[in-house]
């Protein structure tokens, strides 16, 4: 009865492929003797506060954030579009003017001694600055200002390309709504702050022109509060760092429809915080300009001095091609929402954050920290060639919807080497969940990243014979990623996927793998296999790992090396479409190296169709329980390529309380195939 059950399963196995890492040494000692224990079970992570499951535990939401009941968190904003001049940050539940007016004719401007009085109401010959004959033009107000004075500036529309320079001024307007400093001059600066204006404040007003809303170069300290910078022709705020290191804080400011970028930073620190950059408008025309055709957020890049920006409780919504770009340069972004960010083209690919090493400066440096990132088309957080760090961050429905022209996937996460010397990224996610993304939830090639407590789940179909939950890969060099306390579920294609590169998992769930809508194959929970063109084999390392409910198979390997160690593969369900394959473990000699795999204090059950597949590999088995599995060892049986099992000791096989003698049965059915590789990634930043 027993032989008849072995051959019915065996006309369902199909092959798989896969990558693993070289086996150690079975006499180390470790394959006896009580089995290890662990801290925490799968899918949870050790912490100070005990084992915490995977994903952002309520308690680590960032401010103006609320958990979500599952892991996750959600921003706390209006639901519905605002209306211009209106804004809300994270912990807001309705729009609100930028500044409040109030009646007084001078605001909340902190009149004193120094305060030089602007009205452009004031129809007099004789203004000199005093209350009762103000000045008509904020120029003339900041000419005649002492050091540090205050500007107090009445309501009026102010045409005037505004300088501040040579000594630092205090700008209050009545109110963003009822002032405003319009700038006449096609490519000109409606206010400026220039050399020898360090420790200027603008405050309370409304920007807008002909070209730049407001510029900083060559000045620090400077401060920037509740300002309503819109509708410019070309980008709303420019720092730039050039003779003398310029440095900005931007607080409480709504940033909307400006044109080519909302904030470009060159060479300057700059730290925003409260601050809404929305509906940035495409700059189109003159084809030397550095901005044409492209709309963005924020523009970061180090010249000639490194370059920073913070954001601190910043929403960043509705804009085309790119929110905040990084160019070597060094970013901190904390409990702040990017949403919406389009795709426009190949190289404004609809990234929420991205951050690139460039030539003659050392990596960039990203720490993304209580935020939400949302509905961004390609991917929300892209590293190439940087430092980083992820923690308590939400990445979500990332490539919601492919865009006409757009070859690309959606990405939640990404993380290359570096396009100019090959350096890769090394990052580290803490407490991170990626859900819903469009094919491929985190992407790590060639990279070196540490991920603890990660959640990703139901990923959905983007590239019709390919889908990944974590993508590990080689580029320009093996990819190095260990994950610890972390969950892959709801994935299509492949939980896990490791092509020519090195991974580590620990306490770590694997489970739900749908088949490729496309042809209902595949469903693995992790698949490890070689890059044969590169000649680089893959390898894994296994250890308190639940791989359950997978459709396919639970670890498939391909021409590379594993360990699995006290790991539970349970419930490996066979293809939805046929019923055939469904095995725990996959070992396979694809012809171009051998594969190499040793199982030990581990749980292979119930199974569709056979615990462990070997063909042509060499499968080492100690302390390793199989049960109620149709066929619990299969050795495909090839003269050119013999299946080698060894038998290590402890192993038990039987089922509900049967135990049998564990053997390795023959068969020639031929196994699943391997999966193809991963589809290109798009060219650009993203």
């Amino acid at each position: 009865m027993r032989k008849e059950r072995l051959a019915l399963s065996l006309l369902q196995i199909t092959l798989l492929a896969a990558c693993a890492q070289q086996p150690p040494d079975p006499d180390d000692g470790a394959a006896t003797g009580a089995a290890p224990t662990f801290p925490c079970p799968p899918g949870a992570l050790e912490t100070g506060a005990g084992c915490e499951p995977a994903g952002v535990p309520p308690g680590r939401c960032g401010s103006g954030f609320a958990s979500d009941g599952a892991q996750g968190c959600v921003p706390v904003l209006p639901e519905e579009a605002g209306p211009p001049g209106q804004m809300a940050v994270p912990g807001e539940t309705a729009w609100r003017e930028v500044a409040p007016c109030g009646a007084d004719r001078w605001g909340g401007a902190p009149i004193d001694e120094t305060t030089e009085f602007v009205d452009a109401a004031y129809a007099g010959t004789d203004s000199d600055g005093t209350e009762a004959r103000p000045w008509s033009t904020i120029q003339d107000a900041v000419d005649h200002a002492a050091e540090g004075a205050l500007v107090a500036i009445a309501e009026g529309s102010y045409v005037e390309d505004l300088l501040i320079w040579r000594r630092p001024v205090r700008l209050w307007g009545r109110c963003p709504a009822l002032v405003e400093v319009v700038g006449p001059t096609a490519g000109g600066i409606a206010v400026q702050v220039d050399r020898g204006a360090s420790g200027t404040e603008i405050h309370d007003l409304a920007v807008r022109g002909q070209g730049i809303g407001l510029g900083v170069r060559n000045a620090h300290d400077v401060v920037v509060e509740r300002v309503w910078i819109h509708d410019t022709s070309a980008i709303g705020l420019v720092a730039l760092g050039e003779a003398t290191a310029t440095s900005l804080t931007v607080r409480g400011a709504l940033v909307e429809h400006t044109t080519g970028a909302g904030m470009v930073v060159t060479g300057a620190a700059v730290t925003l915080e409260g601050t809404v950059l929305r509906d940035i408008d495409l700059a189109t025309g003159d084809p030397r300009h550095p901005l044409n055709g492209h709309a963005m957020a924020v523009q970061v890049e180090s010249f000639k001095r490194r370059a920073s920006v913070t954001a601190r409780s910043v929403v960043i919504e509705r804009v085309g091609g790119l929110g905040i770009r990084f160019s070597g340069a060094d970013g901190v972004v904390e409990d702040s929402v990017v949403r919406d960010v389009a795709w426009l083209a190949a190289d404004l690919p609809g990234a929420g954050l991205t951050a690139t090493h460039i030539p003659d400066f050392d990596p960039g440096t990203l720490t993304v920290r209580g935020s939400v990132l949302e509905r961004n088309h390609t991917a929300a957080i892209a590293m190439i060639g940087v430092e980083a760090t992820l923690e308590a961050t939400v990445v979500r429905d990332t490539g919601s919807g492919p865009a006409e022209g757009d070859p690309g996937p959606g990405m939640g996460l990404y993380a290359e080497p570096s396009r100019i010397d090959g350096r890769p990224s090394r990052v580290a996610l803490r407490h991170v969940l990626v859900e819903r993304s469009r094919e491929r939830g985190v992407v790590v090639n060639g990279s070196d990243v540490e991920i603890d407590g990660l959640l990703v789940r139901d990923l959905v179909p983007g590239a019709p014979d390919y889908g990944a939950g974590i993508e590990i890969a080689h580029d320009q060099r093996r990819a190095n990623v260990r994950v610890r306390g972390s969950a892959v579920e709801g994935s299509y294609g492949t939980g896990i996927a490791v092509f020519g590169a090195d991974a580590a998992l620990d306490s770590t769930v694997v489970r739900d793998t749908r088949p490729l809508p496309s042809n209902q194959d595949f469903g693995r929970g992790v698949n490890v296999q070689s890059l044969p063109d590169l000649g680089e084999r893959g390898s894994a390392r296994l250890h308190n790992v639940l791989i359950e409910r997978n459709s396919d198979g639970g670890l498939f390997l391909s021409d590379s090396d594993a360990t699995v160690e006290s790991t539970t593969i349970a419930d490996t369900l066979g293809r939805v479409l046929d019923g055939t394959n469904g095995c725990g473990i996959i070992a396979y000699n694809n012809e171009t190296g051998q594969a190499n795999v040793l199982v030990r204090d581990s749980v292979i059950e119930r199974s569709a169709a056979a615990g462990i597949y070997n063909f042509g590999a060499t499968v080492q088995i100690a302390s390793t329980t199989f049960t109620c599995e149709p066929l619990d060892i299969v050795r495909y049986v090839d003269e050119r390529s013999p299946a080698v099992y060894e038998d290590l000791g402890g192993n038990v096989c039987g089922c509900e309380g049967r135990t049998i003698d564990c053997r390795a049965e023959p068969t020639r059915i031929e196994p699943p195939r391997a999966l193809p590789p991963p589809p290109p990634l798009p060219e650009s930043e993203g």
